[in-house]
């Protein structure tokens, strides 16, 4: 069991790998730290994907 106010998760040897390098790329301090910085980028591309779509579509 994790410390008083943390919380522990199980991931697939692959996510692990993919935190480890977004670890070494962003110069995170720890997986928790990686994990944040992976879900900001998901978010931002999503969101500049989301964008493009409606900008072709307004052009359209």
């Amino acid at each position: 069991m994790p410390p008083d106010g943390y919380t522990s998760i199980t991931v697939p040897d692959e996510v692990f790998e993919q935190l480890t390098e977004v670890m070494s790329e962003y110069e995170c301090e720890s997986i928790a730290d990686a994990t944040a910085t992976a879900s900001a980028i998901a978010l931002e591309r999503d969101e500049a994907a989301l964008a493009r779509l409606l900008a072709q579509r307004l052009a359209e």
